[in-house]
């Protein structure tokens, strides 16, 4: 039976690889890479060499790599196969480096922390973070972060400047998690915290990712102007014609045209929502380079979002009548959540409520966390609940006292 390799796949991605660019860089085709991942085939010993060398471990570690534990469990566990496979992934480096020196040591990770087990830490907290598990985000990222921060300052030297792309990486989670609930001041903090680790790192795109990351928090903050400018000035300065490339210039360019319409500007706003779309298309696929999710649908659920800042409630719906809200990577809960809120407000706003309220219990169930702590969907619930016609709407008066609305 195979095994599915999630910590191999947890290192391409924090290293930026899609299955097909690593397919590309490799020379094999990509569904091959696929089959690795899945477990359904093995790299021949000649392609292991250059399959470490892209993916920055030893032999051994890409040995421990590709044979993972194979676990077996009675009952219901509360944990995916791939989440314990991908916290599995957090021993590997000490375990390759225990095989290679004969001992074994039961030291807390933060204190034995190797480049394999951070960087699975931190690809950890991204994956949670985009499932809408932000109470989880929240309990483990001072660990990951502690045994970051350690390998920044006293890992070996040739591994620093890998090290310090983790920890701009470890800091836009925290930025995101401080922007999501509300706190700006702690956002931006955070956000300068990952630009100073990606100049040391002289990581373009980590910059971009800082970049995005504190226009969020003064977006946040009510600096619109300010936003708007480190926005647009750091898509244009990517210029590169490859994938994540032109990821980060449609990401920024995602949040630059929300911008535009939140001060009205419908015209800068369509027109960055155009250039976005010429180049999700010209990627192809609704990836996640860089934990962006950036491809055409992601576009689309911009363009609700777009429409919702410009008041226009028809114009969002007839948007997202266009989405296939399935087609984004399996894990995006908090993307999915975001389409769902901008379709229920626009559903409440044409007083339509049985549908609106349709729309926010897809929000609970994608992503239960965010609908309790988002302030919009409380303000909606909230208006809902006033002009409530429970024959109507009878779901609505639960969800009000889950979320802790109504007592």
């Amino acid at each position: 039976m195979a095994i599915r390799r999630d910590a191999l796949a947890a290192r391409r991605e924090a290293l930026g690889f899609t299955q097909e660019t690593l397919a590309q860089e490799l020379g094999v085709e990509l569904s091959t890479t696929g089959r690795w991942e899945r477990g359904t085939l093995t790299p021949q010993p000649w392609r292991r060499p250059d399959l470490a060398k892209l993916l920055k471990v030893s032999l051994d570690e890409l040995d421990i790599l590709l044979n993972p534990p194979q676990t077996t469990t009675t009952g219901r566990s509360s944990a995916t196969r791939r989440e314990v496979m991908v916290d599995a992934a957090l021993l590997t480096g000490v375990i390759a480096a225990d095989h290679m020196l004969g001992t074994h040591s039961e030291e807390p990770l933060r204190q034995q922390a190797t480049l394999v087990s951070a960087s699975a830490g931190v690809t950890d907290l991204h994956r949670k973070y985009q499932a809408a598990r932000y109470g989880d985000v929240a309990r483990r990222l001072p660990e990951v972060n502690a045994a970051v921060d350690a390998l920044v300052a006293g890992g070996p030297a040739r591994q620093r400047r890998e090290a310090l792309g983790l920890q701009c990486s470890v800091a836009i989670v925290a930025a995101k998690l401080a922007t999501k609930a509300g706190d700006g001041e702690a956002g931006w903090a955070a956000a300068e915290r990952a630009r100073e680790a990606a100049e040391s790192a002289e990581d373009t795109f980590g910059l971009a990712a800082a970049a995005y990351q504190r226009a969020c928090a003064l977006l946040r903050a009510g600096d619109s102007e300010n936003a708007e400018q480190i926005a647009v000035s750091a898509a244009a300065g990517l210029r590169g014609q490859d994938p994540q490339s032109a990821t980060w210039r449609g990401a920024l360019t995602l949040i630059s045209s929300v911008i535009a319409a939140r001060r009205n500007d419908f015209a800068a706003a369509r027109e960055r929502l155009d250039h976005a779309d010429e180049l999700a298309r010209w990627l192809g696929a609704d990836d996640n380079i860089g934990w962006t999710a950036f491809g055409p649908t992601n576009v689309l659920i911009h363009r609700t979002s777009v429409a919702v800042a410009l008041n226009d409630p028809r114009g969002t719906l007839a948007t997202a009548e266009q989405l296939d809200i399935t087609a984004l990577p399996v894990g995006l809960n908090g993307r999915q959540a975001q389409f769902h809120l901008d379709s229920a407000w626009a559903h409440a706003q044409l007083v339509e409520d049985p549908q609106a309220v349709i729309h926010l219990l897809e929000t609970e169930r994608v992503a239960p966390e965010l609908v309790r702590a988002n302030p919009n969907a409380r303000s909606l619930i909230e208006d809902l609940l006033a002009r409530e016609r429970r024959r109507d709407v009878p779901a609505l008066r639960g969800l009000a006292l889950r979320t802790g609305v109504a007592a």
